[in-house]
């Protein structure tokens, strides 16, 4: 119950507060078209077709955000099974990865986990 004469303060984070939704101050807004993508992807809060969300510390705007984590690179030439055995996340055609360090076999710019040697 609010009382007249009171002042409350919103505490958050982020330096930046564009966005106010629900007592919380949000960064960035993207369209997206489910509420489950934006909570399981960005972290955000769903209102209206759109999803407000934080953008972590070491994450700028051009990298791509996959719960919590910033991919600063991505590729439309790494196969989704490359991709996975780089540690990267693969979506719509690309891989979003941090680096090429490939554990495995580095095959014409692919990474494999095993060879077959006949």
């Amino acid at each position: 119950m609010l009382r007249r004469g009171c002042v409350y303060s919103c505490y958050y984070t982020s330096r930046v507060c564009k966005y106010f939704i629900d007592g919380e101050c949000y960064e960035h807004n993207k369209p997206l078209n489910n509420e489950s993508a934006c909570a399981t992807d960005l972290g955000g809060v769903f209102v209206a077709g759109l999803c407000y969300y934080h953008m972590p510390q070491n994450c700028t705007a051009g990298h791509y955000l996959r719960e919590c984590s910033c991919y600063p690179h991505q590729s439309a030439t790494y196969s989704n099974s490359t991709c996975y055995n780089i540690g990267g996340y693969y979506t719509d055609d690309y891989c979003y990865y941090m680096q090429f360090n490939c554990s495995g076999y580095s095959v014409n710019d692919q990474c494999y986990s095993r060879v077959n040697m006949k």
